[in-house]
C-alpha cells in the first residue's frame, strides 16, 4: 500500500513584515496624491480666476440695480411727503380763507358805521373803532390784505367792474371809485373790489359788469 504524503505547507509570511508592506503601500498613496495636487493642470488657475471676475461683475450688477430701486423709491417717497404737505397746506388755508370771508361783512358793517358818525367824536365813536381795528388787526396776522385801487389800472383778476364812469378826473380804463374793497390773503384773492371803471365822455355810465 503507498505511503500518502502529507500536502506542502506555505511559509506563514511573519506579521511584522505584513504591517511594513502595509505602511509603505500608504507612503506611497499619499506620495501619489501629493504629487497629483502639486502637478495641477496648465490653465486651471486663469479658469478659477476668470470664474470669480465673473461672479463678482454679476454680484456688482445686482447691487447697483438693488441700489437704483432704493433710489427711486426714496425719491417717490419724497414727491408723496411733499405732496401731501402742499395739500395739507391747501386745505388749512381754504378753512382761514372761508373763515376770513365770513368775516368780511363785519368788518364792512363797522366801516359804514363809522362813515355814518364822522360827526360824532364821542365814546360811541370811539369804541366802534376800537372794535373796527381790533378785528382788522386779527385779520392782517392771518396774511389778509386790503384792495383798494382807486386810481389804478383796471384789473379783472383783482376788480370786479359794476359800472363804467365818465370821470375827467381818472384815464380811462382806470378805476373811478370804489363801491366796496376787496381782500386778498398771501396769494390768493378772498373777494374782488367793486369798482366803478373810468370811460371817456361819451361812454356808456350805466352799463354793469363791464370791464375798460
Amino acid at each position: 500500500m503507498p505511503e500518502e504524503k502529507e500536502p506542502a505547507m506555505e511559509p506563514v509570511q511573519p506579521e511584522d513584515d505584513i504591517e511594513i508592506e502595509f505602511l509603505d503601500q500608504e507612503v506611497e498613496n499619499e506620495e501619489v496624491n501629493r504629487q497629483a495636487v502639486e502637478e495641477e493642470p496648465e490653465g486651471l488657475e486663469p479658469v478659477l480666476q476668470a470664474s470669480v471676475e465673473e461672479e463678482a461683475e454679476h454680484l456688482k450688477a445686482e447691487l447697483d440695480h438693488v441700489r437704483d430701486i432704493y433710489l427711486r423709491k426714496l425719491a417717490e417717497f419724497d414727491n408723496f411727503r411733499k405732496r401731501v404737505e402742499r395739500e395739507r397746506e391747501e386745505l388749512r388755508l381754504a378753512g382761514v380763507e372761508d373763515m376770513v370771508r365770513e368775516l368780511l361783512p363785519v368788518l364792512d358793517n363797522f366801516e359804514r358805521a363809522l362813515q355814518h358818525a364822522e360827526d360824532d367824536s364821542g365814546a360811541f365813536r370811539q369804541g366802534i373803532e376800537m372794535i373796527a381795528k381790533q378785528l382788522w388787526d386779527t385779520l392782517e396776522r392771518r396774511g389778509v390784505q386790503e384792495v383798494n385801487p382807486v386810481g389804478q389800472a383796471f384789473d379783472p383778476e383783482l376788480h370786479e367792474a359794476v359800472q363804467r364812469v365818465e370821470d375827467g378826473q381818472h384815464p380811462p380804463g382806470t378805476v373811478a371809485w370804489v363801491m366796496l374793497k376787496g381782500y386778498t390773503m398771501g396769494d390768493r384773492l378772498v373777494r374782488p373790489a367793486m369798482v366803478g371803471v373810468a370811460v371817456e365822455a361819451g361812454g356808456n355810465s350805466n352799463g354793469e359788469g363791464g370791464g375798460s
